[in-house]
């Protein structure tokens, strides 16, 4: 495939819209699987050829889809794991954006930085030069650290979660991000900064968004952050989320709390049934020793999630779905979604427009030609 990179600047700045437009994007496909599947893999694109990354970002884009969630990891959950295809190989959060970049204008991308295994130092540093190469287009997703073997692989007994480490991670960052001739001198109980960072620095400080679900962790997306993803499986599970972010960002001084953005399976096929049963197929076609180490791993995590296993499904036809989304939105706090896409690429990004159209007559969503293509 031929692409042309754009230039740094080619792009307009993403500010904080606080429109009532939904804000739709995708989980990307940042291995070859996203369930443990030897079927899905087997009809998913290769996950190390770029060509088949940015082709998915650029269709994307055309439809008019807002940002992307890459999500990242360090080590595979299991041996059966990685015979699936399932997060390993995987692509790296921060490296894989740079293209992606390049290859669009005005997608936002959100990628996935561990406060846990990298130095706030570093996650800002690398952070200023994403928002200069995408000219303020990134986002970070801000994780501790999320399965016990990941923790190993650097030489800790156990995963990290600790909220109170991340939040020197941020304000350390932050610190780092502001347009000031000043040194930075930050003493934590975590972490010592004493100095200046190079440039470039943000022009504006870039979007902060985060996964959490326990209490913990919601709190510190309530006091930070832009956006809180859910996986959440119910609207009213979504209302009873807004609810506690509202009054949690009350309680740290903040005017608005974080949006909302329900993480959800998508499936879409013009005949009606064809979708259901093909996500059924693709459900059920799970690997048996991969699904249950996969399991064993999530039940360790500790969160509030009702099933840290499932998510809200969309599933069918193209108006069938937009009545779903319609339907989450109404029901008063699901201002965005991130779709997981079971089977990915070009063609099935394509998909979603007839979808977009749907949620335009609906008015829950607008293009983001129409405002300034902002967050």
């Amino acid at each position: 495939m031929e692409w042309t990179a754009r230039s740094a600047s080619a792009g307009q700045r993403k500010y904080r819209g606080r429109d009532d437009s939904m804000r739709i994007g995708a989980f990307w496909p940042y291995s070859r699987t996203l369930l443990p599947s030897h079927e899905i893999a087997r009809r998913n694109p290769d996950v190390l050829d770029l060509d088949n990354h940015v082709q998915f970002a650029q269709a994307l884009e055309a439809i008019g889809a807002d940002f992307a969630l890459i999500a990242d990891g360090y080590a595979p959950g299991s041996e059966a794991s990685s015979r699936t295809g399932f997060q390993d190989p995987s692509t790296n959060a921060t490296i894989l954006s740079v293209p992606l970049f390049l290859a669009t204008t005005h997608l936002g991308i959100v990628s996935t930085m561990h406060t846990t295994f990298l130095h706030p130092v570093v996650i800002a540093r690398l952070g200023a030069h994403l928002d200069w190469i995408s000219g303020g287009r990134w986002g970070w997703n801000i994780v501790n650290g999320f399965r016990d073997h990941e923790a190993k692989l650097f030489g800790l007994e156990k995963k990290i979660d600790d909220y109170a480490l991340a939040q020197e991670a941020v304000d350390i960052a932050r610190e780092l991000w502001q347009r000031t001739p000043d040194a930075v001198h930050y003493q934590g109980q975590h972490f010592k900064v004493d100095g200046k960072m190079r440039r470039p620095v943000p022009q504006t400080l870039p979007l902060l968004v985060s996964a959490a679900a326990s209490a913990r962790g919601r709190a510190f997306a309530a006091a930070n952050c832009d956006y809180l993803f859910t996986s959440a499986l119910t609207n009213e599970i979504v209302s009873d989320t807004a609810r506690d972010l509202g009054e949690l960002a009350a309680k740290a001084g903040r005017d608005r709390p974080p949006q909302i953005i329900v993480l959800a399976d998508v499936v879409i096929r013009d005949t009606p049934g064809e979708a259901r049963q093909l996500y059924a197929d693709l459900a059920g076609s799970t690997d048996e020793e991969a699904q249950k180490t996969w399991a064993s791993h999530l039940s360790k995590i500790g969160d509030a999630r009702p099933n840290s296993a499932d998510l809200m499904n969309l599933v069918g036809t193209p108006a069938e779905v937009a009545e779903q989304i319609v339907e989450l939105y109404r029901h008063g706090n699901g201002r965005g979604l991130a779709m997981r896409m079971l089977l990915w690429g070009a063609q099935e990004a394509q998909r979603l427009a007839p979808v977009l159209a749907d949620l335009k007559k609906a008015g829950v969503w607008t293009p983001p030609s129409t405002r300034d293509y902002c967050w």
